[in-house]
């Protein structure tokens, strides 16, 4: 293949990609950010969507902060899980655009049924390693149905795919 092919491939790639990797939120809302001052605190790691259901991939984004750190609800909605996976505290909302907002690790004491706002504290960032480790970092994921979804989309982050020169 010559190189103008090869990126012509990867073009299509990046623009067919499967929903997981590009569906915008189904609202115009936007969210705020679970930790940190407001602004958008680092990104220790991007979304990287699995080809399969059961593939290998990133299901969200990794923002940096420190254990203890307040972890506040990106957008109203109903506490829909609370618990430990693998070895993690979690929590889950389901937002009224029916999308899922997933946090780890998180220590935390809402319970499953809670109401909470947009920026209302729902835990703090766990002791337990994450991602980040030996650093501490948030994992926030997003997900539809069984579609996960790139969580720098619901913050107004637009995805850019470069077209190859004529």
């Amino acid at each position: 293949m010559t190189p103008t092919s090869l990126l012509a491939l990867f073009v299509a790639g990046s623009v067919l990609a499967p929903p997981s990797a590009t569906a915008p939120p189904a609202a115009s809302v936007r969210w705020t950010w679970p930790v940190g001052d407001g602004t958008r605190p680092p990104l220790v790691a991007p979304f990287d969507a699995p080809e399969e259901q059961w593939g290998p991939g990133h299901r969200g984004i990794d923002l940096g902060t420190a254990r203890g750190e307040p972890v506040r609800a990106v957008d109203a909605g109903e506490v829909t899980h609370r618990g430990r996976i693998a070895g993690r505290g979690t929590v889950t909302v389901t937002h009224a655009s029916r999308v899922r907002s997933t946090y780890e690790p998180v220590d935390s004491a809402v319970r499953v049924g809670d109401r909470v706002r947009r920026g209302e504290i729902i835990g703090r960032v766990g002791d337990e390693p994450g991602h980040c480790a030996p650093a501490a970092c948030l994992h926030l994921g997003a997900k539809r149905g069984p579609t996960y979804l790139d969580p720098l989309g619901f913050f107004g982050a637009r995805r850019v795919v470069l077209l190859p020169l004529p």
